[in-house]
């Protein structure tokens, strides 16, 4: 097997994208950074229908910086719910409330579910790893099929506004792929239509 999905129609079967339940697939977030992710289907489940499904992601930054991916519902930071992670520390799940630092804020304890999560910053090189259930109450589902996610970095690894350095994107987890909006340059005291004037975001 070549780890692909197929779909049947009629008697032919067609090939839309590689199977992220077998292996790890990738997708180029922004130059020097890289998406790694897979989903772990529980024995007896289904991908498509599954309890207890979760996704294994790692992120590759070519530099020493904290890192962050969320979860959104319309593809915009506030209301999204974020991992982030600071290099000296694990990464950890948090809602996003707005434009400032003091906007993001750590979830409570008993929603701090991920697993094997990890940040490290060596060699110039920053990998951020953790496994989180695609379905928990209260939160943003992660679907097997099209998602809104955002990406984000540091310049270093205080936590602080990122510039340019992020962007959304839409990720079909099903094996369609990623189409995705293209990062930018971080530029000095950047404002778009939807930030705050002198805000500090992830």
């Amino acid at each position: 097997a070549d780890g692909s999905v197929a779909v049947v129609q009629g008697n032919e079967q067609e090939q839309v994208g590689p199977d992220c339940t077998v292996n790890f697939c990738e997708n180029d977030l922004a130059s020097g950074f890289l998406q790694k992710y897979k989903i772990n289907v529980p024995e007896g489940q289904n991908a498509a229908n599954c309890e207890g499904c979760s996704i294994t992601m790692e992120l590759i930054f070519e530099g020493e910086a904290w890192l962050s991916i969320a979860f959104s519902e319309d593809g915009k930071m506030i209301g999204s719910e974020a991992v982030i992670g600071i290099p000296g520390s694990i990464p950890q799940k948090y809602m996003l409330g707005g434009y400032d630092v003091s906007t993001i804020q750590l979830m409570p304890e008993e929603q701090q579910t991920l697993t094997d999560a990890s940040i490290t910053a060596t060699n110039g090189q920053t990998i951020m790893k953790f496994t989180k259930l695609m379905s928990e109450p209260g939160e943003i589902e992660i679907l097997f099929g099209d998602n809104e996610f955002l990406w984000a970095h540091g310049s270093d690894a205080t936590l602080a506004y990122h510039g340019g350095s992020r962007s959304s994107f839409s990720l079909n987890l099903s094996g369609s792929g990623f189409v995705g909006g293209t990062a930018t340059e971080p530029t000095e005291n950047p404002v778009t239509n939807d930030e705050a004037d002198g805000s500090v975001a992830v």
